[in-house]
């Protein structure tokens, strides 16, 4: 029986994520892809492999169970190989793949500036952009060599360090002058605000907690994934949200948006270098990891 890598990657990654949907966005593939995949491996062993529950999830069969606990040890063997390989490979090894929440990736990674990166001329950096829970996952499992999030990973396989903290501008659709007033006052009106793993809600969270409020006393009309589509409710006056000011420096610039100035200071986003704790490390990774620590983006005045 001969075995495809790939086609036992995919299927590992559903038995993890318990899901043919959320495989596939961690893999870059659509769900036929991923069916695919998993019906060829069944046909190849002649016996289903996984079953569908009422919850709508994935469970492993007997025989599915073998395989994922089998596939496991393959991939611990290749660790190993790939311990053993690096010492005689490192200095060839030349790329750094790097994955970003949709903030980091669209403004902090571009704040460096170009002097700052000269020195990755040698080194190929590979950005990606995507959801910091499916970042996470891609690290664990290897296709990612660090990221860039704005939350902080739960999973305790994984480091991190916070080395950016970005103050966060409240907005509303355009007005004439920019409002001051108190965030007690504030949460009574219509707010549209980010999904629930979004680091700026995060931060909310905490601003509020630290008056005295939660996300409960919010009038939370609308939450999206999407920034530009919060941006645009906002702009036709649907209610007020949040995000770091670089975010919506040109719709303030063209005045489609106004600022609101908080009696009571400014929320801050935090943004973390993740990165695997076990496995080796290349010089390059390394050296990655330490410039994005010690040295400042060039962010816009906040």
């Amino acid at each position: 029986m001969k075995w495809n890598l790939f086609t036992l990657k995919v299927f590992a990654e559903v038995a993890r994520q318990k899901s043919f949907t959320k495989a596939g966005r961690i893999l870059g593939l659509t769900q036929p892809a991923v069916s695919f995949q998993v019906q060829n491996l069944e046909k190849q062993i002649g016996c289903p492999l996984m079953v569908r529950n009422r919850r709508g999830t994935v469970e492993l069969t007997k025989t599915g169970e073998v395989l994922y606990h089998h596939i496991q040890k393959i991939y611990e063997f290749l660790q190993d190989l790939e311990a053993q390989l690096y010492p005689l490979t490192r200095h060839s090894n030349r790329q750094v793949v790097v994955g970003c929440c949709c903030i980091a990736g669209e403004h902090v990674v571009l704040a460096y500036g170009g002097a700052s990166m000269h020195r990755w001329s040698q080194v190929i950096v590979h950005w990606h952009v995507g959801r910091c829970a499916d970042n996470f996952t891609r690290l664990v499992e290897g296709s990612l060599d660090v990221a860039i999030a704005c939350i902080p990973p739960e999973d305790s396989r994984l480091a991190h360090h916070a080395f950016v903290r970005i103050p966060l501008c409240c907005f509303e659709a355009s007005r004439a002058a920019a409002r001051h007033l108190s965030i007690k006052d504030l949460v009574s009106e219509p707010l549209i605000l980010g999904e629930g793993g979004a680091g700026t809600r995060r931060a909310l969270v905490r601003f509020l907690r630290k008056h005295g409020l939660s996300l409960d006393r919010c009038s939370v009309v609308v939450t999206s994934e999407c920034i530009e589509a919060v941006k645009e409710m906002v702009a036709k006056d649907l209610g007020w949200s949040i995000v770091p000011r670089m975010v919506i420096q040109e719709e303030l610039s063209q005045r489609r948006l106004s600022p609101i100035e908080l009696k009571e200071g400014r929320p801050v986003q935090e943004f973390f270098v993740v990165y695997r704790k076990q496995g080796l490390m290349s010089d390059q990774l390394n050296d990655f990891i330490q410039f994005l620590l010690q040295t400042s983006p060039e962010l816009p005045a906040q």
